[in-house]
């Protein structure tokens, strides 16, 4: 409730960073992406990385600081990155790769009110860092995103200050009345708000255009790894693709979903949703039944209801740094 209504601050311990350096730093980034690599100072781009079968494992986000790339996101388990790197870049010379988080700690502060906290513990000048937008601040790597489909900050302090600043949110926390957000609450937000989670129904082998994550690769790209499926996969199309779903009740993962006795797709996800009362999910559905609004399907006794994310409201897309503060919610939202 703290991420819908107020701020919520973590440890992001599953995240990754990796930094790209040198003259060919963008080059190396397009050797291994799916995404067109046109990118401004400052800017960030979701993307993903994909194996040879052309299936994503790993979400993330491409950025660009200077002379410097970046890579920020989430793998799948047991997956080498820098490793990959290498060996999908050994032709490209003239850059360097460094792991950040050999020396960084992440802070999330997700939130309504996430820019205003992130203000007072980190300073003004994130207030002009728009959405997919990043900057290095010293020794201080601050990328605008985030999950939930609130306001989303991810700092990367020194290793060595992470006390120093988890000690300066928490200082903060009646002030905004913030709370300590743990894995599954970040999960059930992004599940509400239909962000990818590799680690729920990316484990399922689905490709991009299942996944309804074609928007994340390149119309023209034909050079990257897995591009020779997914190629094959836009050409053929798909008859199956996720949805965003609502239940009365918590259901089974895998459970098969049906119309009229005839089994049309089945459970990725779901996870209960403190804010709408009931429980949000992820379904692979047949074509033609992969539609939002439809309501005559059910998991065994259950009837479900596909919906348009987001499931919910978000309130951060009524709040204004410019013109609203946590002090003045009520008035602000009434």
């Amino acid at each position: 409730m703290a991420i819908r209504n107020s701020v919520a601050f973590s440890i992001d311990n599953r995240i990754h960073c990796i930094r790209f350096s040198g003259e060919r730093a963008l080059d190396a980034l397009d050797a291994i992406c799916p995404c067109d690599i046109f990118l401004q100072e400052g800017q960030m781009k979701h993307t993903l990385l994909l194996n040879e079968n052309g299936v994503p494992f790993a979400d993330i986000y491409v950025g660009r600081e200077g002379y410097n790339a970046y890579i920020l996101g989430y793998l799948t388990d047991n997956i080498d990155l820098t490793g990959w790197i290498k060996n999908h870049t050994e032709d490209i010379g003239g850059f360097t790769i460094q792991d950040i988080m050999h020396s960084h700690t992440c802070i999330n502060l997700e939130g309504p009110y996430a820019w205003e906290l992130g203000t007072e513990v980190f300073g003004s000048d994130i207030l002009g860092l728009p959405y997919l937008g990043m900057m290095e601040m010293d020794a201080l790597i601050v990328f605008r995103a985030g999950r939930t489909g609130e306001y989303g900050f991810h700092f990367f302090v020194p290793s060595d200050d992470k006390e120093k600043w988890m000690s300066k949110i928490r200082s903060f926390r009646e002030a905004f009345q913030i709370s300590e957000a743990n894995e599954e609450a970040l999960d059930q937000c992004a599940l509400e708000n239909f962000f990818f989670d590799i680690s729920k129904e990316g484990v399922n082998e689905l490709n991009p255009m299942e996944l309804q994550l074609q928007w994340r690769i390149s119309s023209q790209k034909t050079t990257y790894p897995g591009a020779k499926e997914i190629i094959k996969h836009k050409k053929e199309g798909v008859s199956r693709r996720m949805v965003s779903f609502i239940s009365p009740s918590d259901l089974n993962l895998n459970a098969s979903i049906t119309h009229d006795g005839e089994v049309i797709g089945k459970v990725l996800v779901i996870g209960y949703s403190p804010s709408r009362g009931d429980y949000v999910g992820k379904a692979l559905l047949n074509k033609p039944y992969w539609h939002a609004g439809l309501d005559s399907m059910q998991v065994d006794d259950t009837s479900i209801q596909t919906i348009s994310a987001p499931a919910i409201d978000n309130i951060s897309l009524k709040i204004s740094p410019y013109s609203n503060s946590f002090n003045t919610r009520k008035k602000d939202l009434s």
